[in-house]
């Protein structure tokens, strides 16, 4: 089985969406997964995208784990728990914190995995990132304590479900980067990298998982860390020249 991947094409911006129809992902998987800031889901014309109707017919499945972004509409997080789902279409799910069988022998384990923000951090992080302006938790701004308590409810299915797969291959999806590793150098020592990664390195070396695929940096970098290849796919903003190493066929074989 060929599993394509990507993340990041941010349909909500006229260049992503202009690029993607003008020069679409060339299919070379029966699977696509996509890893989180496809859209606003709060959005009428999120669903109604036309890139969703290409993909339908191209792909057997297609697999959106919900970004940051996708949240943009002030959209209640309070709302969304373990198996969360929106059928986009009928071959096209937008899962959070699932299990998706993909075939007999391979489980996708499905989360957003919110990061987590230190305490020494959170005011500048607040102040900057946009998530605590677009985003709310019931009637309230998101804020870093809501954002933590998302990150560590992920976590916990996140390993839950690596432990009890009995899959032979098991591959992970999260929009959030899980390690430091994978950071890029001019990044490092932002007091903001607690909204964008979190360490998890000793978990993936000791883990069983096999890929990892991960977006939200804009940023392509594929790292082996242990047993486990980490691998992204990123569009980014095409205003910013951020598209320049995307990969139109980037896929993984199983």
């Amino acid at each position: 089985m060929k599993i394509q991947y990507a993340s990041d094409l941010h349909l909500e911006f006229r260049e992503n969406s202009c690029l993607l129809r003008d020069d679409p992902l060339s299919v070379s998987g029966e699977v696509l997964v996509l890893a989180g800031d496809i859209g606003y889901i709060g959005d009428e014309n999120y669903s109604r995208h036309p890139f969703w109707d290409w993909a339908s017919e191209n792909y057997r499945e297609v697999i959106v784990i919900p970004g940051n972004h996708e949240f943009y509409k002030m959209f209640d997080i309070d709302k969304l728990y373990n198996g969360w789902s929106l059928k986009i279409r009928e071959n096209i799910p937008c899962h959070y914190n699932s299990v998706i069988s993909l075939d007999e022998d391979t489980d996708l384990i499905a989360t957003t995995l919110w990061s987590h923000i230190p305490l020494q951090d959170a005011y500048v992080t607040e102040s900057a990132i946009t998530d605590f302006r677009r985003i709310r938790h019931g009637s309230e701004p998101l804020d870093y304590t809501r954002f933590n308590d998302e990150h560590s409810r992920c976590l916990r299915f996140l390993k839950q479900g690596v432990m009890q797969s009995t899959a032979g291959h098991i591959i992970v999806a999260t929009h959030h980067v899980p390690s430091f590793e994978l950071m890029a150098a001019e990044f490092r020592g932002s007091p903001l990298n607690g909204a964008f990664t979190v360490e998890l390195g000793d978990f993936i070396a000791d883990s069983p998982v096999e890929y990892w695929i991960y977006g939200h940096s804009h940023r392509n970098i594929n790292k082996v860390i242990g047993h486990t290849r980490c691998i992204c796919n990123q569009l980014g903003y095409v205003s910013g020249n951020e598209h320049l190493s995307f990969d139109r066929e980037a896929h993984i074989s199983i």
